[in-house]
């Protein structure tokens, strides 16, 4: 009788505690993913092996594909989804820590983002992943971000003043950095910056080299156009949860997972990479790069002294740079 009552209340929340399901029967979640491609594609794969993986913990996910980022984030918003799975950008309003892991310049490699998920993964960063109702279940890279320039004859920073570059609408820091460097700001959002590029509607995206396979930017690039070779951000793929929908200790459990797949994540990535035509990468000269980091960390400071970067996330991004790299001059003052 017991068995039979557990197995009727499975799954229901009392108050804000969901109750304990047996692994024989698991709570029914829907999860939105968000792929450019749709359910073709290898965000949407990834996450039908993690549902394999939750199912493990007692939650058995509805996997529901979406190839418009805004949309899955607002019906996630809205109560339509259980979790769902976007870009750090997006996530930012759920948590302004993990939202902050794309913040420019802050790491200059993979070898950075990886030590920085395992950090926030662990169990003593379990805090940091929770905002008001929201949990952050993983985090895995999406790609390094770059410029992308329809004329490779803008190569330094004083040669974008003028030009018309696509802006993500949802997001400040991207809108601040712009008017920074007198260029023109063109609110745009994923489904549409890259036809604006291609179309010429524009003259410069910033975007993961994962994108370019995909959404075409070749055409954009065009005979004269290029891609330089200084990495601006690391962009990240989020899982955000609903925490009051899923059992105790499963965010943990889900992080540990998703940083346990970096590698794999990372493989991917590598080979979208490596769909760029070489031709189209252009060398930033060694000399002009200690004054784009030097700005780059000083557009960052800002940001953070005015609410847009979570200052914890920036603190913790400092420390991974200067455990790789504890020669940098920045590791000697307390600036961020």
């Amino acid at each position: 009788m017991l068995h039979k009552l557990a197995a009727l209340i499975c799954g229901v929340t009392i108050g804000s505690v969901v109750s304990v399901c047996k692994a024989d029967t698991p709570i029914q979640r829907t999860l939105c993913v968000w792929d450019l491609m749709g359910a073709n594609g290898d965000n949407y794969a990834l996450m039908k092996d993690y549902r394999i993986n939750a199912a493990h913990l007692g939650v058995e996910f509805k996997l529901i594909a979406y190839s418009d980022e805004k949309i899955a984030t607002e019906d996630f918003r809205v109560g339509q989804c259980d979790g769902a799975v976007i870009t750090g950008l997006r996530a930012r309003p759920f948590n302004a820590f993990t939202g902050s892991l794309e913040s420019i310049g802050s790491m200059p490699s993979y070898q950075h983002l990886r030590l920085a998920i395992n950090t926030i993964s662990s169990p003593k960063a379990a805090h940091l992943m929770n905002q008001g109702a929201y949990e952050i279940g993983g985090v895995v890279p999406l790609g390094a971000a770059y410029f992308f320039v329809n004329d490779r004859s803008i190569d330094e920073v004083g040669k974008l003043a003028g030009k018309k570059i696509a802006i993500f609408d949802y997001d400040k820091s991207q809108a601040q950095l712009v008017q920074r460097i007198g260029a023109q700001t063109v609110p745009s959002d994923v489904t549409n910056f890259g036809q604006k590029f291609n179309n010429g509607v524009v003259d410069i995206i910033v975007a993961p080299a994962t994108a370019y396979r995909p959404l075409e930017l070749y055409r954009g690039l065009g005979t004269r156009g290029g891609i330089p070779d200084f990495l601006l951000a690391q962009v990240s793929l989020q899982l955000v949860l609903r925490k009051d929908r899923f059992p105790e200790g499963f965010g943990q459990k889900s992080r540990e997972y998703f940083a346990s797949q970096f590698d794999r994540v990372l493989a991917m990535v590598n080979r979208y990479e490596k769909d760029v035509n070489p031709k189209f990468w252009f060398h930033i000269p060694d000399e002009d790069r200690p004054r784009y980091i030097a700005m780059m960390r000083t557009a960052r400071i800002d940001l953070m002294n005015n609410g847009t970067y979570d200052r914890r996330m920036m603190a913790l991004l400092k420390k991974v740079r200067c455990q790789i790299e504890p020669q940098n001059a920045e590791c000697s003052e307390n600036l961020e």
